[in-house]
């Protein structure tokens, strides 16, 4: 269980964005500011990527999704990204 208090917090298949409304809450539970974490994200599906950043926005979370929808393996959006928490789910529908 990790406990992102502050840095930067990165989710490379970040879905509709769970993970990252359960770190703002985690944070917002133990007194914690919002402003101290920053949050990345990448997301291949392009109507889930859509979703995510509407979940976000009408959450006040700003985020960095990338500039579209794209996988993280074949296009990172964030090549230079040096994270302080990587949050991921283990790929369950891999096909190849």
């Amino acid at each position: 269980m990790i406990e992102p208090y502050q840095g930067r917090v990165y989710d490379p298949c970040c879905g509709s964005r769970g993970m990252f409304v359960q770190s703002e809450e985690f944070i917002k539970a133990h007194g914690g500011r919002i402003g101290d974490i920053s949050i990345y994200g990448q997301e291949s599906n392009p109507t889930t990527w859509r979703l995510a950043k509407m979940n976000l926005a009408i959450r006040g979370i700003e985020a960095n999704l990338g500039s579209h929808a794209a996988d993280t393996f074949h296009n990172d959006l964030h090549p230079t990204l040096k994270a302080d928490f990587i949050l991921a789910n283990p790929p369950f529908n891999q096909k190849d």
